[in-house]
């Protein structure tokens, strides 16, 4: 297929070499060769755009600060933050300088931080890898009211999903027939897509009511953002949604409909070339908005949740909500997934400040931990970009929360850091440090390369381009070039003609294949068959025979008893007739008795 992109090259640099008055034999300037092989891989999809670099977008928020002075401390000007240390002098050399893509003060919208921060990051439609969004800060900053907010005022999660479903509306699939699985797309048997319904239906059925509260919010979010369907011609999408925790280093299934969640177990996450999935994980499809609202209340009923000095209501986990958008093409059957992944962080902050003993004390190192992999991560990507040397190992296999965001982490998708910031002289320090984590960040560059199909080493465009800069005589090289040129075609020509007689021949070879194997089979059922039916003769007849010598001796035996049976009968007549006689007999001498006893009594009459 190569070959057959060399005509335009080949064109050109015949074409090249006749520019000019007639008969001249002008050889094409190095620097017109190189700009005619940028043109012919932009064609070819080799594309030479230039590099497009873009740092990982921090977001500064601070939350409204009740406390007089509490904003002594730190000073907004433009999109930098002037942080100093309280009680020290004003000097520049005590001030640290923070640069954010965007700040946001006090008096900022949830609208505005959508619009500005989320929402031009979620293009589903374009077949992009999605993006992870992260909330940061100290216990009791608002990284939990930014993430989801109130009925009133929608977080980035509702607002998202309000964005996805309102844009896609129309395309979206009311069956869960197609689904990703360990990075791979698996079609759904009729069975599965009852199966997937109804745990959707039994986790609905497990809610409390909020369905008044969930139209309250979409219909706040639409009066503030209006998002309009897209047209996505035949395109059918599907969304699935998960929804896990982190808990003291164990990842959790938050819409686990199967278990008892007090007996829920710990998943473990696994990497497929660099992108990360759960094992057994619960991916819940949902065909509306209002299901993917229900399956959001349903997983933050099961998250933990503690009470400490500084916050009555923190988040004593990291929680991920995944949406996936999957679109399938009708017309090109070419599937492609966005993967959107809203990551609330859990507080860092000193222990001594928020008073932890006893089990919060173990949350609270298990929570430091898993930030300080974060920033370790972070702190790594951002020194390999800096130096050309051998690159260092960046630690994402030290934490579960890094394990699951590998891919943010390592530049393959767009990643939005919106840091809290409580901006009160208290917590300074505690501040000091996610300031100095968020600096990190931003400077990490994320790197989009596009599909590039790079040339070989040693390819005949290769040689073309060497042998037209380099040649003594244009003349000569022209003429080089077109017999080149022809001998190639022709054999590009042969070869696809042999390739296609290939095929063909495969084609008939395959068929033969196929009706020997259908005759061998047919041949060797009919042998089974008569071998069968042979042995089955042969084992009857063997039955037979063994069935009569068993029978034998008992013939015989029965011959036996036969005999003595008649004889016993002779007997038995012999002495029934005997029995007759002394029957007779006796009843002659009773007779006779009688008549003696007769005249025995008449002969005493007469006496007397």
């Amino acid at each position: 297929m190569t070959l057959l992109k060399l005509a335009p090259l080949a064109s050109f640099v015949l074409s090249s070499m006749a520019i000019g008055t007639p008969g001249s034999s002008r050889m094409p300037s190095t620097s017109e060769l190189e700009e005619l092989a940028e043109d012919q891989y932009e064609e070819d999809g080799a594309s030479l755009e230039s590099r497009e670099e873009e740092t990982v977008k921090v977001c500064l928020r601070l939350r409204p600060c009740t406390k007089t002075g509490g904003r002594m401390a730190f000073k907004i000007k433009d999109n930098v933050l002037i942080a100093r240390c309280p009680g020290e002098s004003q000097s520049i050399a005590s001030q640290k300088h923070y640069t954010f893509s965007n700040v946001f003060e006090e008096n900022v919208s949830q609208a505005e931080v959508y619009d500005c921060c989320i929402r031009p990051t979620i293009r589903p439609t374009l077949g992009e890898p999605g993006a992870t969004f992260l909330t940061y800060g100290t216990s009791g900053s608002g990284k939990t009211y930014t993430l989801l907010g109130t009925e009133t005022n929608p977080g980035i999660v509702p607002r998202s999903i309000e964005q996805i479903y309102e844009e896609l509306y129309d395309n979206i699939s009311t069956e869960p027939s197609l689904k990703m699985e360990c990075m791979k797309p698996i079609p759904l048997s009729d069975e599965s897509v009852l199966d997937e319904l109804r745990k959707l239906r039994l986790i609905k059925s497990r809610l409390q009511g909020g369905e008044e509260s969930r139209t309250v919010i979409s219909d706040t979010i639409q009066q503030q953002h209006q998002f309009e369907p897209l047209d996505m011609g035949d395109k059918r999408v599907f969304i699935w949604i998960s929804f896990v925790e982190i808990y003291n280093e164990n990842v959790y299934d938050l819409l686990n409909v199967e278990g008892d969640y007090g007996k829920r177990k710990a998943m473990k996450v696994l990497s497929n070339d660099g992108n990360a999935y759960i094992k057994g994980l619960s991916t819940l499809y949902a065909g509306t908005k209002e299901d993917a609202y229900a399956l959001l209340q349903y997983g933050l009923q099961s998250a933990t949740y503690g009470a400490t000095d500084v916050n009555s209501n923190s988040s004593r986990s990291h929680s991920i909500f995944t949406v996936t958008v999957i679109t399938h093409s009708m017309a090109t059957q070419r599937i492609s997934q966005s993967v959107y992944k809203f990551c609330d962080l859990a507080g860092s902050e000193r222990l001594k400040k928020t008073g932890t003993v006893g089990d919060r004390l173990k949350e609270a190192q298990k929570i430091n931990t898993s930030l300080l992999v974060l920033g370790r991560c972070l702190e790594t990507v951002h020194k390999n970009q800096k130096t050309k040397k051998l690159h260092e190992l960046v630690p994402v296999r030290d934490s579960k929360l890094t394990m699951i965001i590998q891919s943010a982490l390592l530049g393959k998708e767009p990643m939005t850091m919106i840091v809290n910031v409580y901006p009160t002289e208290e917590f300074y320090d505690e501040n000091l440090n996610v300031l100095n984590f968020s600096s990190i960040a931003k400077q990490i560059v994320i790197s989009k390369h596009p599909k590039i199909m790079k040339a070989p080493h040693s390819t005949r465009y290769s040689f073309f381009l060497s042998q037209a800069i380099s040649s003594p005589s244009a003349k000569v090289d022209t003429h080089r070039l077109l017999m080149e040129y022809e001998s190639l075609k022709l054999e590009n020509d042969r070869l696809v003609a042999e390739a296609e007689q290939k095929t063909a021949e495969i084609v008939c070879l395959q068929k033969k294949l196929t009706i020997q194997e259908f005759q061998l089979r047919n041949e060797l059922t009919d042998n089974f068959q008569q071998h069968f039916a042979k042995m089955e003769e042969s084992y009857e007849t063997r039955i037979r025979s063994a069935k009569d010598l068993v029978v034998l001796p008992y013939k015989h035996q029965l011959a036996s008893l036969e005999k003595k049976l008649k004889s016993k009968e002779q007997i038995i007549m012999e002495m029934e007739d005997e029995q007759d006689d002394y029957e007779k007999k006796l009843k002659a001498y009773e007779e006779e008795l009688s008549k003696y006893r007769l005249q025995q009594s008449r002969v005493r009459r007469l006496s007397v």
